[in-house]
């Protein structure tokens, strides 16, 4: 075939414009965060960074259990309905919105409750007055991941991409001012504006869309999309929990400047696997309308995902892996090591890519639990083992210690979703 004709073939295959608009979009636009998060770093130092990761960090992660897992349960239920019917459609884009809105604002009233108790734990008194402030990120940042499920379940993957782009553009644009002029203060303002904007666009599309369909059927879908939601919602909690745990545990039986450096790898694995992550919904939306196809076709799909991920994935991880000590050096004094760290962190991306794609499998055929079973096992055999490994070692090069540990778990999360996926053939077969 020549490159003409394989051209042609890419640019027509629905699947291959859908996963370019998310990699392209998504991947320019964090892209951006990441390099935002570089000059913060490189202008904050390791300890003030470490202080900015675990609050950021605090956010995202409380945000995700916030959505209760109905980003993903809305791509599948919209791409579903709309071939089924469509006039349901209009409910299930309202109801996921007030689900999530309702829960997010608990999450952040509970976070302004409790923010003295958590700072005192963590031995950082000073984070508290930031988790009062900045709990409203939650709010945002959880409506983004609903809005773009939402999007995703029309198979709107380019306007998703062009929303992260600007996200992107407006988090870089202020972030450099701002903490020069501000220290701390200047990079949370402009982490802040970036998701109220990215809420807004994604908001503002979804109403569009809404605005669409005419028919509106009267059955009500609250109790289905908890229900279908709530052993994904149950995994989200889990990994709220863990991830947010290993976040508290590497503070305080380290150090902040620990924190600062595991923060700062994990930033460029989130840039390197974050392009087949926000692939997930590509690949939800896809193997949801395959799962009613032979299970031949559904099985090419899913190599077909593989391949994308694993491409998409490599590319990054190998740009990185070469300009690991460039990186490091950038960074600053403070960050002197960072390059080995790194180059052990990245190489769990792999694994966390293609895991990802036989998650999405499980929850496009209904096997809910089983992706919860799984998942949630990892997280929890990952947390008790850090605190081990922390606490016996007395933190001492707590860091590395948490890379190493964090690409070993992503490994064994690959090989679990393996055996479950050959497992269930073999079964199916049977």
């Amino acid at each position: 075939m020549t490159f003409g004709k394989l051209k042609d073939k890419v640019l027509k295959d629905s699947l291959y414009k859908n996963s370019f608009w998310a990699v392209l979009g998504n991947g320019t636009g964090n892209f951006l965060l990441l390099l935002s998060g570089i000059f913060i770093a490189r202008e904050l130092g390791k300890d003030l960074y470490g202080e900015y990761g675990m609050v950021k960090t605090t956010m995202f992660t409380m945000a995700t259990f916030a959505t209760l897992a109905i980003g993903n349960t809305s791509t599948k239920f919209i791409a579903e309905y709309i071939q089924k019917d469509i006039s349901c459609v209009r409910n299930i884009i309202l109801t996921s919105l007030k689900i999530v809105l309702s829960f997010s604002l608990l999450m952040c009233a509970f976070l302004f409750v409790f923010s003295d108790a958590i700072a005192n734990f963590v031995n950082e008194p000073k984070l508290s007055t930031s988790f009062k402030v900045l709990g409203v990120i939650i709010v945002f940042r959880a409506l983004n991941t609903v809005g773009a499920g939402i999007l995703g379940g029309f198979k709107d993957f380019k306007q998703v991409g062009i929303n992260n782009i600007v996200s992107g553009i407006t988090m870089f644009a202020l972030c450099i001012p701002l903490t020069r002029m501000f220290s701390i203060s200047g990079a949370f303002v402009s982490l802040l504006t970036s998701q109220v904007c990215l809420c807004i666009l994604n908001v503002l599309f979804v109403l569009k869309r809404y605005k669409t369909i005419k028919e509106s059927s009267s059955e009500r879908f609250g109790k289905l999309i908890l229900v279908f939601s709530f052993p994904f919602a149950l995994n989200e909690f889990v990994y709220t929990v863990t991830a947010w745990g290993n976040s508290l545990i590497l503070t305080k039986y380290a150090s902040l400047g620990d924190f600062g450096m595991y923060t700062a790898c994990m930033q460029w694995n989130a840039i390197i696997m974050f392009m087949p992550g926000l692939l997930g919904n590509v690949i939800l939306s896809y193997l949801s309308t395959s799962a009613v196809s032979s299970s031949q076709t559904h099985d090419k799909l899913i190599n077909r995902m593989l391949m994308v991920n694993l491409v998409s994935t490599l590319i990054p991880l190998v740009v990185v892996a070469i300009c690991s000590g460039f990186i490091s050096d950038y960074y600053g004094q403070s960050f002197k090591g960072l390059d080995i760290i790194l180059l052990v962190a990245i190489w769990g991306t792999i694994f966390t890519c293609m895991s990802r794609v036989f998650e999405s499998n499980l929850m496009s055929e209904g096997r809910r639990w089983t992706a919860f079973a799984i998942s949630s096992s990892m997280y929890v055999v990952g947390f008790v083992a850090a605190f081990i490994l922390l606490k016996t070692s007395n933190g001492y090069n707590a860091a590395f210690r948490m890379v190493v540990l964090s690409v070993f778990m992503s490994a064994l999360t690959f090989i679990s979703y393996v055996t479950e996926y050959k497992w269930s053939k073999c079964h199916l077969h049977k």
